[in-house]
């Protein structure tokens, strides 16, 4: 007993000296985070050494700024803004959860991997690291492109290594794109253009009233090109005010902004040429300060050298754009859409006139911008009335231009997406005038369209004399039937059009006849923008269904360049190849109801699909066979009401027809089609 009380007592004095020693031993520490990234944050303005696989691009650093933010509570973010070289723009490039360590007299930044996918350049690895040490910053970025990654791009790898040579100038970071502020019309002050030349004759006529300045991409500007004063060569000719001047602007250069608020513009070196002139070489550079614009600007010639100072008055802006418009009232089913200078918005069906009088807009407008109506300046929170059939306003610039737009509204109603082809059909192109009566033709009609109009447009250009395309006495592309599963049906018909280039447009040797709910307004241009595809949809479409029957025709042409309009009447005989018809449901999402539609060139491939219902393997069928195919969504797309959808219905004779491709001859009868919902 005694024995165990003793093997106890050792026990626990042993297990007391192993815990004091152990507390007794000096842990080390860990990073202090919060002062590595204190000593790293922040806005680093420094030069760019550019090299692509070995070869130095930059002969002199490019002036850049390098952003880095915390993130998290020991990492940082670095972003390099619209970086670019050579002919590629790589865009911005930035690199999360760089780890750090060292100590806040010297802080690593250990190097870190990204990627991208670039639209040009393909898949690119970037790579991150460096240092900052009393406020100094060393920074290396390598941007890997695998070559072959993308069509169309670079073939062979690029690596190309950056690498940074910069200061803090502050702990904030600003990453803010500032053109935009300072660009706009500075007029000339009274005395705010001055040189270090003078002569008999010579006066600063020119610029007469001011510089513009535009924005030039991220923190860049340009100055509009203008005429500036310069002392003509009297051994050329005969000196005048328009021969003594000179054409000079700035296509692009940096922006800076100081730390006390106002900002510099780096120094712009060019070039003047003009006839009967001495070339001169130019460099503008300036600064901007609560809206005044500075530019200090050197002309030199072979005879001449002069010296400017240019102060302008404060900057006018010159935009005019209706940015946004909206109403606050039950009555509104869709917010005003604008598109260009007309703009239109939705009401519910039961909207009255007065109450349509009594609608107060809220408008924004480009900066400085005033709004117009009835020529006076708006008030705002006052009603304007809309119930006319159009109402107009002015949105006029700081500068004085004003820019008009038409303000329309409508009604939604709810397209059915059905049609059985058995109503009277539409007559189009109605004549009293005999020799005329070859431009008319029949349509569905209630919302159903055809391709009809544009095979009229070669009628009536191409359709006479020994080299016409097409007969003015030849059946149109679509056409009415009592061959249907009941009542009455379409029929669809490609033609030959022989196709020629003609003046400034190619009629294509393939026009197929077409059938769909949207607008034909004719292109010719590009006779696949024609056809606008499509009606506002509210509801989630199921299915696709409806009865087709098909022959081909004999003879298959192959365009020789699918899809390019300039090039349609070019193709090739294949007769190992046959025609198919097409009959698709496409669902789409658009921004603007009044104004988006898809058309002949984007119609399956547009990245606006949502879903499609298409009959797929679809061919020759000598009696009316059923169809019925459900919608099948795009990339992980889903129904979503929150958003704005048309769906468009399209019927074809010939499935590659929107590529000039086909069979003439062939014929699609359709009948009793339905979206179901």
């Amino acid at each position: 007993m005694k024995k165990n009380l003793l093997y106890l007592f050792v026990s626990v004095c042993l297990v007391s000296l192993f815990a004091a020693c152990s507390d007794d031993d000096p842990k080390k520490p860990g990073p202090d985070y919060a002062l590595l990234q204190d000593a790293v944050v922040g806005t680093y303005d420094g030069g760019l050494n550019v090299s692509m696989n070995g070869t130095n691009l930059t002969p002199e650093a490019i002036s850049q700024r390098i952003f880095v933010k915390a993130e998290g509570a020991d990492k940082v973010e670095l972003s390099l803004k619209d970086f670019s070289f050579l002919t590629f723009s790589v865009g911005d490039i930035v690199v999360s959860g760089i780890p750090l360590s060292g100590d806040a007299g010297q802080v690593a930044l250990q190097e870190t991997e990204t990627t991208m996918n670039h639209a040009v350049l393909g898949h690119l690895t970037i790579k991150v690291s460096g240092t900052v040490s009393n406020e100094k910053g060393n920074l290396s970025i390598s941007v890997l492109q695998k070559g072959g990654s993308v069509e169309g791009g670079p073939v062979e790898d690029m690596d190309i290594a950056v690498s940074f040579e910069g200061t803090r100038i502050s702990k904030e970071v600003d990453d803010k794109d500032y053109s935009a502020t300072v660009a706009g019309f500075y007029p000339r002050s009274e005395n705010g253009l001055t040189c270090d030349y003078s002569a008999d004759g010579f006066t600063l006529q020119y610029p007469t009233d001011g510089i513009t300045l535009t924005s030039a991409g991220y923190n860049k500007i340009a100055i509009t090109k203008f005429y500036l004063s310069f002392p003509y060569n009297p051994e050329l000719g005969t000196p005048t005010a328009s021969k003594a001047r000179q054409y000079i602007g700035v296509e692009s250069t940096r922006l800076i902004k100081n730390v006390d608020g106002t900002f510099t513009i780096e120094e712009f070196k060019g070039t003047v040429a003009d006839s009967n002139k001495e070339q001169a070489e130019y460099t503008i550079s300036g600064t901007w300060n609560e809206k005044v614009l500075s530019l200090k600007i050197t002309l030199e010639s072979e005879t001449y050298t002069v010296n400017y100072n240019y102060v302008s008055d404060p900057l006018q802006k010159t935009g005019n754009d209706l940015l946004k418009m909206t109403f606050d009232s039950s009555i509104i089913t869709v917010q005003p859409e604008i598109s260009s200078t007309n703009v239109v918005f939705y009401v519910t069906p039961t909207a009255t006139d007065e109450q349509l009088k009594q609608l107060v807009p809220v408008f924004e407008v480009s900066e400085g911008a005033t709004i117009l109506y009835n020529n006076e300046a708006y008030v705002a929170g006052t009603p304007i009335d809309f119930s006319g059939e159009k109402t107009q306003i002015k949105v006029q610039s700081e500068k004085g231009a004003a820019k008009t737009y038409t303000i329309t509204y409508d009604i939604i109603e709810e397209f059915s997406f059905k049609v059985d082809f058995d109503g009277d059909w539409e007559l189009k192109n109605a004549t009293s005038t005999e020799s005329n009566k070859y431009q008319e033709y029949y349509e569905p009609g209630s919302g159903w369209v055809t391709s009809n109009e544009g095979l009229k447009w070669i009628k009536l250009m191409y359709g006479t004399g020994t080299s016409a395309l097409y007969p003015r006495d030849g059946a149109y592309l679509v056409t009415v039937t009592d061959d249907a599963v009941s009542g009455k049906a379409a029929r669809l018909e490609t033609a030959d059009t022989k196709g020629r280039f003609v003046l400034f447009t190619a009629v294509p040797k393939v026009t197929s006849g077409s059938v769909y709910n949207g607008i034909f307004s004719v292109s010719l241009a590009n006779t696949l923008e024609s056809t606008h595809f499509g009606d506002i949809c509210r509801k989630e479409p199921k299915s696709f269904k409806g009865y087709y029957k098909y022959a081909a025709g004999p003879d298959y042409y192959q365009a020789n360049t699918p899809g390019d309009p300039s090039k349609a009447h070019e193709v090739t005989l294949d007769n190992t190849k046959k025609d198919a018809p097409a009959m698709n449901a496409v669902l789409y999402e658009v921004d603007s109801y009044s104004a988006d539609h898809l058309n002949g060139t984007n119609l399956l491939t547009s990245p606006k699909i949502v879903a499609i219902a298409s009959v797929k393997d679809a061919g020759e069928q000598s009696s009316y066979t059923a169809f019925n195919v459900n919608f099948e969504y795009k990339n992980g797309k889903s129904w979503d009401a929150s958003k704005k959808y048309k769906l468009a219905v399209v019927c074809s004779s010939s499935k590659d027809g929107d590529n000039f491709s086909g069979a003439p001859g062939s014929v699609l009868y359709i009948d009793n089609l339905e979206v179901v919902f």
